[in-house]
């Protein structure tokens, strides 16, 4: 117990650390994650994310996914990659809500008889950033996507960490 309390007396001392100061030319390193698990199924999506903010609100970056997929007995894994635009919308708090799209390749080497385009989705959505300090951020968005290949619609919550520099 007395573990919890000192790391709950931790995170407060880091919450009370000033607010988010993003600048023009300021890097962004993140890591997300998100599990997803229905009847029979799971996957696990790990996102490992670049941005570069061009202006003190705008982001634009990329990155790879590792997803692994599990059904039964079969299991699968394999690499995406995504390409996103974020308007910050920086106030100098601690809380920096954001919107955001962007495009992921859910598989950069489908097997036959599926396409390229069967695995890409078009993604929008919007998510909060809450600084801890003035370079370390927790990371929480909601994405709604469109396969352009099926139509198929999809809604995903990442949970994450981002690191400015």
């Amino acid at each position: 117990m007395k573990k919890i309390i000192y790391a709950g007396i931790l995170i407060l001392c880091l919450v009370s650390i000033s607010g988010a100061q993003v600048e023009q030319g300021d890097k962004e390193i993140q890591v997300q994650g998100s599990l997803i698990a229905f009847e029979g199924m799971t996957v696990i999506l790990v996102n490992f994310i670049y941005g570069k903010f061009i202006t003190p609100n705008v982001e634009l970056g990329g990155g790879p996914m590792v997803i692994y997929a599990s059904s039964g007995d079969d299991d699968d894994s394999n690499i995406s990659l995504t390409l996103f635009g974020r308007y910050n919308f920086v106030t100098g708090e601690k809380i920096v809500p954001y919107l955001s799209s962007q495009i992921y390749q859910f598989d950069i080497s489908p097997e036959e008889p599926a396409d390229f385009i069967d695995y890409t989705f078009l993604q929008v959505g919007g998510g909060l950033k809450y600084f801890v300090s003035d370079n370390l951020a927790y990371d929480v968005s909601g994405n709604l996507g469109i396969g352009l290949g099926g139509g198929d619609v999809s809604f995903i919550i990442y949970g994450g960490l981002s690191a400015f520099f």
